[in-house]
């Protein structure tokens, strides 16, 4: 082989290598770009799947745009908000252990308008002997119902202080195997009934006060009582309170309060339930919240305190309202004209008017509607109350 042809094919050589580096980096740049364009795909899919992630943690938080319930897919099926709800409802009916009692009560015919006033027409109010309420005569000017009194075996009585009387009566439930009282708002004009109030609270290991007070009724407020607002205390005398939460529904306020008297270590948890929309001596047309405050006290199973202004009238219905609920819940008969005569043995007074009573019927036929799943409960219910909430 000449010089000559040795140098065509060193050119040829070299022609063929330039050649196929130049394939090679065109092929590479075509499998960067495809890459590149995967690389863009698969991101976007994940930009996907974290949108659909967000917007069913936000429908599960209970955030929802302004556009009604978002669905949630949970194992393919779609299930809103309110989907659930109704769910839980539903379950919360068929575990309800007051079913066969409702449908004995609407049997009965109990729920009738005009039967359920001339009951109330039928209830005794008997008073103790005077000679048995020597505490409550001596006390007069601590009383805010002067004409309805209390035996001396049926008053509190304060261990830290037996000559300090307070107003309040412990009534014994059936079927109830706790601490009930019922007692009247405290005198705020002289401190230390409010000292003495709390000290109760605190000695009879009280965790839950149901409370029917209108705002400035009788120019009294809350703040004078308790502190009202969470993260805030007071010092009534040698009580100590601390408002440790607060909780609002429509109209009832629960308010979370931390009780320690002056050298004890140990401190109490109690819950005030203010419902604030019952006006004095009247009955209440919105009972929800009164049903589902009942509820939670019957739950919670612990000594309760039940208050009004005269620790009578509004007082008295949710004690009547509390033991009839209480009967039907553990299978008991129910009748609330004999449970407001008992009740009324024990603590004169109790409900004032018609109108409360009624009350006591309107609160049951909202939990029976609530919680029943027979058909004729509901009939009967609705056609007693058709509006009731």
């Amino acid at each position: 082989m000449n010089k000559s042809q040795r140098s065509r094919r060193k050119k040829k050589s070299k022609g063929g290598e330039r050649s196929e580096r130049g394939k090679r980096e065109k092929t590479g740049g075509m499998e960067k770009s495809e890459r590149k364009k995967k690389g863009k795909k698969n991101q976007s899919e994940r930009g996907k799947k974290k949108k659909i992630t967000e917007t069913a943690s936000r429908d599960t938080t209970g955030t929802t745009g302004s556009g009604g319930c978002i669905g949630l897919l949970i194992n393919g099926e779609g299930c809103s908000k309110m989907e659930r709800r109704e769910r839980a409802k539903e379950k919360e009916k068929e575990q309800w252990s007051g079913e066969e009692m409702a449908k004995k009560m609407i049997a009965s015919g109990a729920f009738d308008s005009g039967l359920i006033a001339s009951a109330f027409k039928e209830l005794r109010n008997e008073k103790p002997p005077l000679n048995s309420c020597i505490s409550f005569k001596n006390n007069m000017q601590k009383i805010r119902a002067p004409d309805f009194p209390i035996a001396d075996d049926k008053i509190v009585k304060l261990t830290h202080a037996p000559e300090n009387f307070i107003c309040a009566a412990k009534v014994t439930v059936p079927e109830f195997n706790r601490t009930m009282i019922v007692t009247q708002v405290p005198d705020v004009s002289t401190p230390v009934n409010i000292e003495d109030f709390w000290r109760m609270i605190f000695q009879e290991e009280v965790h839950s006060v149901v409370l029917a007070l209108m705002p400035l009724e009788c120019s009294v407020t809350l703040q004078q009582i308790f502190p009202i607002l969470s993260g805030t205390f007071a010092n009534h005398g040698k009580m100590f309170l601390n408002n440790k939460k607060v909780d609002s529904t429509v109209a009832m306020t629960a308010y979370t309060l931390e009780i320690l008297p002056d050298g004890c270590s140990n401190s109490l948890f109690t819950t005030v339930y203010h419902l604030h929309n019952w006006k004095q001596k009247r009955g209440l047309d919105n009972v929800g919240d009164l049903v589902s405050t009942v509820e939670k006290v019957l739950k919670t199973n612990e000594n309760t305190v039940l208050m009004s202004m005269n620790g009578m009238g509004r007082a008295g219905t949710m004690l009547a309202l509390f033991t009839s609920m209480l009967h039907v819940q553990k299978g008991k008969e129910v009748n609330p004209k004999e449970i407001v005569d008992k009740l009324r043995g024990e603590r004169c007074g109790l409900i004032e008017n018609a109108e409360q009573y009624g009350t006591v019927y309107r609160a049951m036929a909202l939990w029976f509607k609530n919680k029943s799943t027979d058909e004729e409960v509901q009939k009967k219910v609705n056609e007693f109350a058709p509006c009731v909430q």
